[in-house]
């Protein structure tokens, strides 16, 4: 469904419905025209029996993967969200190093908050990211130049460098949760089990072809809109639905960033923009 993760949610839901239901009453009517009612009514017994435990299996894969890729999602939210914390707290500890460390050190981080607004979130959302460590490189240049000249210069350092080292593996997450989808082994059974499902469907005939066509293309709709949510929720930073920037909104807020959307320019970096929305 690459070809429409970036629609709007209605018009993917619009399209989406349209396609399963289509192509399902489409397929319906060519059974019809082929398969006498008569032969298939004979076999109901044995067809309501067989669809029944096929459709509780295929709903019962669904169930699973959506809520797998609902927990994916919501856990590289909250990577999101620690990232930005840990942003948050450094710069605050950088208040307690001496002069210019914590000049650089501020400077730093300001100038990573808004790369990460202002070009990192554009680049997931486009699917053209990737893993550089630089901006977390300076920060860590920046540290271990620190001579701490009191005690409680050293304890600032110590827990700097402990949020410096979960900002590193919060960030390395980030690129993990950006870059990898559901399995393929799972697609393909998502969209197998799916041809399975609403071709048994045909097995059943009643009097009127609409009140058919009208379940099969409700049940195929309601199918199609499942994988829809699937997809959208495998890829955290890329479609309709993705993971909010508004946690680094805020810090940058805090940091006295120009607002998303203007230009500016923080050590030769860009200005925050807005690249990332939860729906758009």
């Amino acid at each position: 469904m690459l070809e429409i993760d970036y629609l709007p949610t209605y018009a993917q839901a619009l399209l989406v419905t349209a396609i399963f239901a289509g192509a399902t009453v489409t397929g319906l009517y060519v059974v019809r025209r082929r398969v006498e009612p008569e032969a298939l009514r004979t076999d109901h017994d044995v067809a309501g029996f067989t669809f029944g435990v096929i459709g509780a299996f295929y709903g019962v894969v669904l169930a699973f993967v959506i809520v797998a890729a609902w927990q994916r999602f919501e856990r590289a939210n909250d990577q999101v969200q620690a990232e930005s914390l840990a942003v948050s707290n450094l710069y605050n500890l950088a208040e307690g190093l001496s002069g210019p460390g914590r000049v650089e050190m501020r400077s730093a981080l300001r100038a990573y908050t808004a790369n990460v607004l202002g070009a990192e979130w554009k680049q997931m959302a486009e699917g053209r990211f990737s893993p550089d460590q630089k901006p977390v490189q300076n920060l860590w240049d920046i540290i271990m130049k620190a001579r701490p000249a009191t005690p409680q210069e050293q304890v600032f350092l110590d827990k700097s460098i402990d949020q410096l080292t979960e900002l590193s593996d919060l960030r390395r997450l980030r690129y993990v949760y950006y870059s990898q989808n559901l399995p393929v082994v799972i697609w393909i059974v998502i969209y197998v089990g799916c041809i399975i499902t609403l071709g048994f469907s045909y097995f059943f005939v009643t009097r009127r072809f609409r009140q058919q066509a009208l379940m099969c293309g409700t049940f195929a709709a309601l199918i199609g809109l499942t994988i829809l949510a699937i997809s959208e929720l495998a890829t955290p930073y890329q479609g309709a639905v993705v993971v909010s920037d508004q946690a680094f909104r805020v810090l940058a807020a805090s940091m006295e960033l120009p607002a998303p959307g203007t230009v500016s320019s923080i050590d030769g970096l860009p200005g925050a923009s807005r690249a990332g929305v939860v729906q758009k």
